[in-house]
């Protein structure tokens, strides 16, 4: 592509990534270096013991085979712009022709078992000889060194030993509520990418690679805001506060039912204006009126009180529209959002080219999440070098080891008969 006569390059061009990782941490890391222009080549295996789980999880595409791995909405989304190869690592020519990808490339991102790839003889000290500029981002739920250096672990159990699944729910006596999908997944694929992005300068400056040791576990404190800080001041956890505010008197805050099954309003009033607005809005009624709830203290100690006359009133009510009759008297207020609003009907979202339609070998073309940020003169697309969505099983076997390893098709196709790719 060509802009005022000059090549617009990619901020990762010329980087090649070898992606051994599954599920979402690894994946969302490489998904990033992918969207920034680098050649991400994705390792996979047929052994339902090796695949990864998004390929089989739910929602697949609608028609096909029903017993494909190709067709999986969330592998797809967490994998665009890369290229997808078949390597059996559990045999030692696989592991060979795995040292030789490594030879070529600039990154190795895994998060295998902690000691998957020593048991291979694959660690960073076996292929740092092979390659001394290599960086290797290895992610583990608890890091590769200390007490539980050893364990074993997914997302929400990183959200638990971290503190953030007892930080998130309503107050006591109700239990820790966790956070439901895996969002400590995608925080830590934003910081494995980040710090591959930092060893990457440092290798330009230095001509050394690096091993990048990233605790899933870690990460989750990192998220905590000031839980720890309050830990080691108070001695005392963090205490659950649900929707409400526990550090000012703003009130009503919180999510309110509307109008439907699963409908929702969040409403947070601040200041005494805002309460005005939002009584003449609903009409003034007498219990709006009571002196209780005159002032922004008084709200606050009645909070459980206003929440349940707040919610009498708001069942009744479309949420969109009133939002925008508070939002129209200045109350601060917003539709709480389904995923079909975020995808068909949020003007916001549309306006920023959010989602982005990618073609894709097997199920067509599908939108799939674009990158967060905008780049004024570099191209940035979640497309990659591929311009596709995710690879298929082995899709690009030919490309890779032709081009990259430089074998030949009979030598190719007699890998493939021993069941090594």
């Amino acid at each position: 592509m060509a802009q005022s006569g000059q090549i617009r390059r990619r901020p990762l061009e010329g980087v090649r990534v070898i992606d051994l990782t599954k599920i979402v941490a690894g994946p969302n890391a490489t998904r990033m270096l992918a969207t920034m222009g680098a050649e991400v080549i994705r390792v996979e295996w047929h052994d339902q013991r090796a695949l990864d789980m998004l390929r089989g999880v739910r929602p697949a595409v609608p028609g096909g085979d029903a017993d494909s791995v190709n067709r999986s909405g969330l592998f797809n989304n967490i994998n665009p712009g890369k290229f997808g190869i078949t390597l059996n690592m559990s045999l030692p020519q696989g592991r060979e022709l795995f040292k030789r990808l490594v030879s070529k490339a600039s990154v190795l991102c895994e998060n295998y078992s902690p000691e998957q790839m020593e048991r291979w003889e694959l660690g960073y000290e076996a292929l740092r000889q092979i390659n001394p500029g290599l960086i290797y981002l290895q992610i583990t739920g608890m890091g590769k060194s200390g007490t539980y250096k050893g364990y074993l672990s997914v997302g929400p159990t990183a959200q638990a030993l971290s503190g953030l699944t007892h930080m998130s729910g309503f107050p006591e006596p109700m239990p820790p509520a966790g956070w439901g999908y895996s969002y400590l997944d995608h925080s830590t694929g934003y910081y494995g990418a980040i710090l591959v992005l930092a060893a990457l300068l440092r290798r330009r400056r230095t001509g050394r690679g690096c091993y990048i040791d990233l605790s899933q576990t870690e990460t989750g404190l990192m998220v905590s805001g000031t839980a720890t800080l309050e830990a080691q001041i108070t001695g005392k956890p963090t205490d659950r506060h649900g929707n409400r505010m526990p550090s000012a008197a703003w009130a009503p805050h919180g999510a309110y039912p509307c109008l439907g099954t699963d409908e929702w309003i969040a409403l947070a009033v601040q200041n005494y204006a805002q309460w005005q607005s939002l009584v003449a809005e609903i009409g003034s009624p007498d219990w709006a009126r009571d002196s209780r709830f005159e002032y922004g203290d008084g709200r606050k100690a009645h909070e459980d009180d206003l929440d349940r006359l707040m919610a009498e009133f708001t069942k009744n009510q479309h949420r969109y529209d009133l939002m925008n009759r508070l939002q129209q008297r200045g109350v601060p207020a917003g539709a709480v959002q389904k995923s079909e609003d975020r995808c068909e009907r949020d003007l916001q979202l549309k306006d920023r080219g959010y989602f982005v339609p990618l073609p894709h070998s097997e199920i067509g073309t599908w939108p799939i999440e674009n990158f967060p940020a905008k780049f004024e003169k570099m191209p940035v697309e979640v497309g990659g070098l591929t311009g596709r969505g995710a690879p298929v099983m082995g899709e690009d076997n030919d490309r890779v080891y032709r081009d990259v390893l430089g074998l030949q098709p009979e030598e190719i196709a007699a890998l493939r008969e021993d069941w090594i790719i």
